[in-house]
């Protein structure tokens, strides 16, 4: 379980200081593999079925998108809000920026700072 550090609202039950819990983070680790999928970062596939992979995951961060809808829901963020950082991450040209560093574990990390 990953549990934020600011325990000042601990016992309020929401904000910062609440645990993600398994489940959450599983369906984070959904949201992280996408973003990497759509920005064609560590994707163990090549030629036609690259390209299929990295326009299918574009397309999905969509919030009319009823399964990227759900998936938010499950990871307990609101759809927009990950459309907006998919769409920041896109026009910063996160591939490039990180090149030779380890972008799983910068969005798993960042993603999970939100509760």
């Amino acid at each position: 379980m990953i549990l934020n550090k600011n325990t000042s609202a601990l016992f309020s039950g929401q904000g910062e200081g609440r645990a993600i819990t398994p489940h959450i983070l599983l369906w984070r680790s959904v949201i992280v593999r996408a973003i990497m999928d759509a920005l064609d970062v560590d994707i163990h596939a090549w030629g036609k079925q690259r390209k299929d992979i990295v326009r299918d995951a574009k397309s999905w961060f969509n919030t009319k998108d009823t399964y990227f809808c759900d998936v938010c829901e499950h990871s307990n963020f609101e759809p927009s809000f990950i459309v907006n950082i998919f769409n920041k991450l896109t026009t910063a040209n996160a591939k490039k920026l990180f090149k030779h560093k380890n972008l799983n574990k910068f969005l798993t990390h960042y993603l999970c700072s939100f509760h």
